[in-house]
């Protein structure tokens, strides 16, 4: 199967902070950064240390449920 790439548009200071980040990265570690890969890194770091999330994520892989939903 052949996928078509994704295309995701990030704008405003988001996209300012995150093209810093990488910019920063290039000049502590001298290597180039690419900004989807740091992206992903973030997401992951940010799910993996956030313990509302973890909790949740436990019960529900329990068979407790998912118990309500935003709407």
């Amino acid at each position: 199967m052949k996928l078509k790439p994704v295309q995701i548009c990030v704008a405003g200071k988001l996209h300012t902070a995150l093209t810093a980040s990488t910019t920063y990265g290039r000049h502590t570690i001298d290597q180039t950064i690419d900004l989807w890969p740091l992206v992903v890194q973030i997401l992951e770091q940010f799910l993996d240390t956030d313990r509302d999330f973890q909790a949740w994520r436990r019960r529900t892989q329990n068979g407790l449920g998912a118990g309500p939903t935003a709407t």
